[in-house]
């Protein structure tokens, strides 16, 4: 009986190291890695390792893995320039906003109105054309003014309408500064230099000051802006006679 027995261990040991090879010999043969001899029973056949059986037979036809070489240039070239391609495209992170060249005087606003002259409070006949254009959000203006006809005046002595000026032309640079902004409306005054044409007893410089007070009025849902301003030119007294130039006007702008 215990002949039997050690008989029986010694084919189940035979049998499970035949099994373990052969699990070796599979996970080897499928990573491509050598056997260790080290690792083989002594006890298998040695014929169980003929270098025929353990040659791994290709996975794939070998006519699969062949490319002609028309064929693998055209590939070549594809793909070249692909990547040519994506070089040239710049990257998100590089681009930049190209920012359009400013156009000149891009936020100016052209007036053009009627107004008339005074002096003292008192009307002397006198038409103006004014044309201004402002710029800098309306801090800065220039204006051309036709004084179109003769200015007559009875603020003198013997209390008769004498001629005062006749029409000439003017211009004047300023500064503005808005001290009030009420919804639509919006109250100014400015200070610079005028130029006239003619010398006469308003004036007897071409070279003067210039001030101005005045509202800008802008209608709700209506394309247009209104300008009233009074206006004095005068050379502030540095050669005589010098009554000053005093007019109103009322300019139009219509929205672009």
């Amino acid at each position: 009986m215990n002949m039997n027995s050690d008989r029986n261990d010694k084919k189940g040991r035979k049998a499970f190291r035949s099994l373990f090879a052969t699990l070796l010999l599979t996970a080897t043969m499928s990573s491509g890695a050598a056997v260790p001899t080290d690792l083989i029973p002594s006890e298998l056949p040695p014929s169980y390792f003929d270098p025929v059986d353990l040659v791994v037979p290709p996975q794939w036809p070998e006519e699969t893995l062949r490319i002609d070489d028309s064929e693998a240039t055209d590939v070549a070239i594809s793909l070249s320039e692909e990547a040519w391609e994506v070089s040239e495209a710049p990257g998100a992170r590089l681009t930049r906003p190209i920012k359009e060249a400013a156009r000149l005087c891009d936020d100016c606003e052209f007036h053009i109105g009627v107004g008339s002259t005074y002096h003292a409070f008192k009307g002397t006949s006198g038409v103006v054309i004014p044309m201004t254009v402002t710029w800098d959000r309306s801090r800065w203006e220039f204006g051309v003014f036709r004084f179109a006809t003769s200015q007559v005046s009875s603020d003198n002595q013997e209390r008769t309408e004498q001629l005062i000026a006749h029409p000439y032309w003017g211009a004047s640079l300023s500064r503005r500064f808005q001290f009030l902004d009420r919804g639509p409306l919006r109250a100014f005054f400015g200070f610079g230099v005028s130029y006239k044409t003619e010398q006469d007893i308003l004036s007897v410089t071409h070279w003067n000051f210039s001030s101005q007070l005045g509202i800008r009025f802008q209608p709700p849902n209506f394309p247009a802006i209104f300008e009233l301003s009074a206006r004095h030119w005068s050379n502030g007294g540095v050669k005589t006679p010098n009554r000053g130039q005093d007019f109103s006007v009322l300019t139009i702008r219509f929205d672009r």
